[in-house]
């Protein structure tokens, strides 16, 4: 049955229309542009609607929202009360209180609310979840990622808010462990208000430490994550081929009184399925529509999300 609406047709969302075209459900396109909302009507055979038609079209049941981040939380909790299902882009809002007036608004009724932490979705992220959770890595040590861009430089949030989410989900998600400090810098190149470089250090209470470097003015597209545990390493490179993406160097650390000596291992490549992160992600929403269950990025893991970036920025600020 076609019965999702996408709101938000632009550099994101075209990809979430397509996704939600291919995979049958895509009952209609909106965007405030009108040329915009016409051109994704003739090239997908759906109808175009303004967002007061969305909300009140009873046979649109999922609402997915691709719009700036300072209208998630409006819109939202607007798609909410007129009894749709959200899903909603990262990051679920620009503060934590709207945040949580979201949730409120979420607990007050039916629906369910998916927040679009795609990486969550990765099947590289998966396995590596899967290796920790089994223990063949041993014990996780530390957390390192960048993500690195010569990239679309926005005016609506910094690169923080824009880039860190996805590895900020991922390495809460990881780490499994209350945040115990947060320290942050960043540089101002092109813009005095937004920061286009951001590097973030986060000390957990089990002792695992992360840190996230994300900029939007780097010379080429990185797009890496460092998993350091006391049986291996793991290095998930996401610009590689699929078949190169995620490798495991199984070091071996051997302790002697106060002497420490490592043996070096060759890192060895890991079979990931070739399923596609986001459309794995809308046919998870599509799937918790139907069986009325919890995303697994449900409105709690995306609260957790802001509330990381918001120390972060608090502590830029400072």
């Amino acid at each position: 049955m076609k019965d999702i609406a996408v709101v938000g047709c632009g550099y994101w969302g075209k990809n979430l229309v397509r996704n939600f075209y291919e995979l049958g459900v895509l009952a209609a396109v909106c965007d405030p542009l009108e040329v915009v909302a016409k051109k994704f009507s003739e090239q997908y055979k759906v109808p175009a609607k303004t967002w007061e038609e969305v909300l009140t079209n009873k046979k649109i049941r999922g609402v997915v929202l691709a719009v700036p981040a300072g209208l998630h939380a409006k819109l939202c909790c607007e798609a909410i009360m007129a009894g749709k299902d959200v899903y909603i882009e990262k990051p679920l809002s620009l503060t934590e209180e709207e945040g949580l007036k979201i949730k409120n608004t979420l607990e007050e009724s039916s629906q369910i609310l998916l927040v679009g932490h795609l990486l969550q979705y990765h099947p590289a992220v998966v396995k590596i979840k899967e290796l920790l959770r089994t223990g063949v890595l041993g014990d996780l040590k530390y957390i390192r990622s960048h993500r690195f861009n010569m990239g679309k430089i926005r005016y609506e949030e910094n690169v923080l808010w824009s880039f860190a989410p996805h590895d900020f989900s991922v390495i809460h998600s990881i780490a499994n462990s209350p945040i115990k400090k947060i320290q942050s810098h960043c540089q101002y190149l092109f813009n005095d208000n937004i920061a286009d470089r951001v590097d973030v250090v986060i000390e957990f209470e089990s002792g695992v430490h992360a840190e996230v470097c994300v900029s939007w003015v780097h010379p080429f597209k990185e797009q890496k994550l460092v998993i350091g545990s006391t049986k291996g390493m793991l290095v998930f490179d996401d610009t590689l081929p699929l078949d190169q993406k995620l490798k495991i160097y199984k070091h071996n650390y051997s302790r002697n009184g106060k002497i420490i000596s490592t043996e070096k291992a060759e890192a060895e490549p890991i079979v990931l399925s070739p399923e596609e992160p986001l459309k794995a992600e809308c046919q998870h929403f599509i799937d918790c529509i139907k069986n009325r269950q919890q995303p697994r990025t449900d409105i709690n893991e995306g609260i957790s999300v802001v509330h990381m970036l918001q120390l972060a920025q608090e502590c830029l600020e400072k």
